[in-house]
C-alpha cells in the first residue's frame, strides 16, 4: 500500500476511480493507464490476489487496499468509503477506458460535471461487450451495448439493493448518458467463461436464497432454454456467428447451474 496522496486541483472538480482485482494482472495495466490522466484519486481493492496485481497497481501510483470478499455488493460499497473524491469513476479489472472517453471526463472535470447548466448525480456510460477477443452483440446477462451507471456523486449513488452479484448503483434521481465507450473485455479464452459460470452461479445461488427463493424441476428445465432463446434469437447473439453458438451455451449452462445449486447446495431439497 501507498502512502501516496494525489494533489487536489483549483482548476477542475477532483474524481476518485476504483478498480475491485482478484489475480487481475491480465489486464489492469491497461485498465489503469486508461485513466491515469482523469482520476485524482486511484484506487485498487484487491481480494487476496497472488498474481503481480499489487505490484501493477502500485507501478501506477494506485493506493491498494486488501478486503475479504464476501460479494459485489458490499465490496464496492467499501471501496466507495475509502475513495477521497465525491465523484467517482468504477471500473472492472477487465474493463478499459477509451480515450474517447477519457477525453469527455476531462472535459466534464473542467465544468464540475456541468451539462447544459445542470449537475446530475451520475452518468450511464456507454459499454461495449468483448468475447475471445472480438466484440459481440450480448454478454449474458446483459445486452450489448448497455448503459451502466459508472460516473456519480457518492453522497447521492451507492450500493444498497438486495442484490449482491450482477449489483446495480441506485439511489440516483437525475442521470445522463455518456456515449464514448468502456470496453469490456470479459473473457479471453474457453476456460476463463467456465470459470465464470461456476464462480457466479454459486454467487447468484447464494443471492437468490438469501432473498428467499425457491426452484421446482419444471423452472430448472425450461427456464435454462427460454433465456437461450432471448440472448441467442432476440438479443442478436446468432450474429455473431460461431462464437455466438459458444456464447448460447454459456448462457443456457449458467443458469441451468445457478438454479441446480439453489435446489440442492442450498436448499438441500
Amino acid at each position: 500500500m501507498t502512502d501516496t496522496k494525489p494533489q487536489l486541483s483549483s482548476v477542475h472538480e477532483p474524481l476518485s476511480c476504483y478498480v475491485l482485482t482478484f489475480n487481475s494482472a491480465r489486464r489492469l495495466e491497461g485498465v489503469l493507464a486508461s485513466v491515469a490522466e482523469v482520476a485524482d484519486d486511484l484506487l485498487v481493492l484487491d481480494s487476496g490476489s497472488s498474481d503481480e496485481t499489487q505490484s501493477i497497481a502500485e507501478s501506477h501510483g494506485a493506493r491498494f487496499l486488501v478486503r475479504q470478499f464476501d460479494n459485489f455488493r458490499d465490496q464496492r460499497q467499501f471501496a466507495l468509503s475509502q475513495c477521497l473524491h465525491n465523484w467517482i469513476l468504477e471500473l472492472d479489472s477487465d474493463e478499459v477506458a477509451s480515450p474517447a472517453l477519457e477525453a469527455r471526463i476531462s472535459g466534464l472535470k473542467q465544468t464540475r460535471f456541468s451539462v447544459a447548466g445542470t449537475v446530475p448525480d451520475a452518468f450511464g456510460v456507454r459499454r461495449e461487450w468483448f468475447l475471445l477477443g472480438r466484440q459481440v452483440h450480448c454478454f449474458y446477462p446483459s445486452r450489448c451495448p448497455d448503459w451502466p451507471i459508472r460516473l456519480y456523486q457518492r453522497s447521492k449513488v451507492g450500493y444498497q439493493g438486495e442484490r449482491t452479484v450482477h449489483e446495480a448503483a441506485s439511489g440516483f434521481r437525475s442521470a445522463i448518458r455518456i456515449d464514448a465507450p468502456i470496453l469490456h473485455y470479459t473473457c479471453d479464452s474457453i476456460d476463463q467463461m467456465y470459470a465464470k459460470v461456476n464462480q457466479y452461479t454459486t454467487l447468484l445461488a447464494r443471492d437468490m436464497h438469501g432473498r428467499g427463493m425457491r426452484v421446482g424441476w419444471f423452472k430448472i428445465l425450461v427456464l435454462p432454454w427460454l433465456i437461450w432463446f432471448k440472448f441467442f434469437v432476440l438479443l442478436g447473439g446468432w450474429r455473431d456467428g460461431w462464437l455466438g453458438v459458444v456464447h448460447g451455451r454459456y448462457v443456457r449452462d449458467t443458469v441451468w447451474q445457478k438454479l441446480v445449486k439453489l435446489r440442492y447446495d442450498f436448499f438441500k431439497r
